[in-house]
């Protein structure tokens, strides 16, 4: 991925110009760094050492004789990133380009304090473990809606790149049904140039269409971005292409590879291997 930023050094930045006297609000921050929707992250990385000094500067809502500090000298990173991906959405490929479909990966990451511990599981048509992999990765970015590929995908992309190989890859989070067009199981598949497919609990953008038949389409306008699939329980599981792939076949992978719970296997192996690696590892640091 092309596109990095550090999201608390260009938070560091903006703080401290704010001059002697004066304060900020981690909205007009957020607008600074180029998305007002990372106001809750700027008021949550206040908390890290690294900007306790500097968090008396900022203030949710300063009384009307205080003088807040807007005029920020800023490259806007947040922006040059939701503009990355807009241009990296152009090159998602939604067709086929498998080589099979027996060998399914799943890919998780669990987080402790600045680390994300990665890990990718293959699995064959039987369930059973062909290959696994892990990876820690220093994280500098938080959880910003939207922006979850900036965060997670280097650990991702890490894991992915250890194992022998596979056919597709499942990744926990959105592809195409993102508001840019382009969530973390797109970018995965475009720097990997891998088949990918978007599996996430939680809907991130589109409009519930009306079913059809065994999935209901989510939609962006009269566009059809991804699927919502019921399977094994009350709480649906949200699909989409991440590249290289039909939702067609995608749809029938995520199945296929349910055993149990909503989750395909592949993921949940993923998901329980990266806590597990986080519980070993995580219990470490100093």
């Amino acid at each position: 991925m092309a596109a990095r930023v550090d999201f608390y050094q260009a938070l560091r930045g903006l703080i401290d110009q704010i001059p002697q006297g004066w304060v900020s609000t981690p909205i007009d921050l957020a607008d600074a760094l180029g998305d007002r929707r990372a106001a809750r992250a700027v008021s949550e990385a206040l908390q890290r050492d690294e900007l306790r000094d500097a968090a008396e500067k900022v203030v949710k809502s300063p009384p009307p004789v205080w003088k807040v500090f807007r005029d920020f000298s800023t490259d806007r990173p947040l922006l040059r990133l939701l503009e990355f991906q807009r241009v990296m959405s152009d090159r998602v490929v939604q067709e086929d380009r498998l080589s099979g479909a027996e060998l399914i990966a799943g890919v998780d990451v669990a987080y402790a304090g600045d680390k994300a511990y990665a890990a990718c599981i293959v699995l064959d048509d039987r369930f059973e473990v062909v290959d696994s992999a892990s990876a820690t990765i220093d994280v500098r970015f938080p959880y910003i809606p939207g922006y979850l590929a900036f965060r997670e995908a280097p650990a991702v992309e890490a894991a992915a790149k250890r194992v022998s190989g596979f056919d597709v890859l499942l990744v926990n989070g959105h592809g195409v049904a993102h508001p840019r067009g382009c969530g973390l199981a797109s970018h995965v598949g475009l720097d990997l140039e891998v088949p990918t497919i978007g599996v996430a609990r939680r809907r991130l953008w589109g409009a519930v269409g009306a079913p059809r038949g065994d999935w209901t389409p989510l939609l962006h306008g009269d566009r059809v971005i991804g699927a919502k699939l019921s399977i094994g329980g009350r709480h649906p599981i949200y699909v989409s292409v991440g590249h290289n792939i039909s939702l067609e076949t995608s749809i029938g992978i995520v199945r296929r590879m349910v055993r149990r719970g909503r989750l395909p296997e592949p993921l949940r192996e993923a998901h329980r291997a990266a806590e597990e690696l986080r519980a070993k590892l995580g219990a470490r640091r100093p």
